[in-house]
């Protein structure tokens, strides 16, 4: 996916009067527009190869993907699990973030309307199921489910594509689902469940807070445990875009080094240096203008870790 990033420098809410919503005809002019490679799969992608990983990305694209297929294979990007359709483009996002890093975003999506090559998982492999395709990321999660494959669930902003019967489903066969605040409450209201009713489903709940860091929950054999994950110190936020999908990264990075696979239950893991992996991963992102912008090598990244919570990663 294409990301066409905008910054408004003042408020929304300035310039949005509640009581005329159902007439609103705003304009907002931005002060910097870049056009940046993104889409949540290879935001992840691109973040797990810094993270000295070799992932896998599964999805449809169109017929300008050339140049973004080079620059995802420089980074040794599995592709295989790309289709294209070249009687399409591929999706675009036009973003627009004002002061307080509040997102208007205009979504088209392309060749995202279809779906890619269907996976090959192999044993120990960990599969993310990030917003795209709604009915693919339905028949994904049966797959993985069906294949005993450790899958983390993110509906993002495909959420209200979901019904009742549908995000239920996808929760109880995932093995960690990931929500930001609102989608939280967005999955209260579609499931009908409380929160300690989700938690029970999902068996590990993060919620990401933007500046409040994170919540890691896990409720496993009726034993509760709560994880509260700072952000990273951050020396300049630029651009709050694509700092989600790299803190999903480091947290796949967190659990593959958590040696996930052994006998240890989910409880027993160490959430807590999973969550600052995954912190310390997002630090990167906002610290650059768009979401494929910012560079390091593993070694930096764990002595960036072992400045900021003062312990070897």
């Amino acid at each position: 996916m294409f990301d066409r990033i905008m910054d408004f420098p003042g408020s929304f809410s300035d310039h949005i009067l509640p009581k005329q919503i159902h007439k609103l005809n705003v304009s907002f002019l931005v002060q910097e527009f870049r056009e940046t490679f993104g889409g949540v799969a290879a935001n992840i992608a691109y973040n797990l190869a810094l993270l000295n990983e070799r992932p896998a990305i599964y999805g449809a694209v169109g017929k300008d993907f050339k140049d973004y297929e080079a620059r995802l294979r420089s980074y040794k990007i599995d592709l295989k699990g790309i289709k294209v359709y070249q009687n399409e483009y591929t999706a675009s996002c036009y973003i627009t973030t004002d002061k307080n890093d509040n997102q208007i975003a205009g979504f088209f999506p392309g060749a995202m309307k279809f779906f890619g090559v269907k996976p090959k998982v192999k044993k120990r492999d960990i599969a993310i199921i990030a917003p795209g395709n709604a009915a693919e990321m339905l028949m994904l999660a049966d797959y993985y489910f069906k294949s005993k494959t450790f899958f983390i669930f993110d509906p993002g902003q495909q959420i209200i594509q979901f019904n009742k019967q549908q995000l239920n489903k996808a929760i109880l066969q995932s093995n960690i689902y990931i929500v930001n605040d609102y989608e939280l409450s967005l999955t209260l209201k579609i499931t009908g469940l409380t929160k300690q009713q989700l938690l029970q489903r999902a068996g590990v709940l993060i919620t990401t807070l933007g500046k409040k860091g994170s919540t890691i929950e896990i409720f496993q054999n009726h034993l509760y445990k709560k994880i509260s994950i700072k952000t990273a110190s951050v020396s300049d936020v630029k651009d709050p875009t694509g700092a989600g999908d790299a803190y999903r990264a480091g947290l796949i990075k967190g659990l593959l080094s958590a040696k996930l696979f052994g006998k240890i239950g989910l409880l027993e893991l160490p959430w807590q240096t999973i969550g600052q992996t995954a912190s310390l991963a997002a630090k990167y992102a906002v610290e650059q203008y768009g979401t494929q912008n910012h560079l390091y090598s593993y070694e930096q990244f764990k002595k960036a870790y072992h400045k900021e919570f003062k312990r070897k990663l």
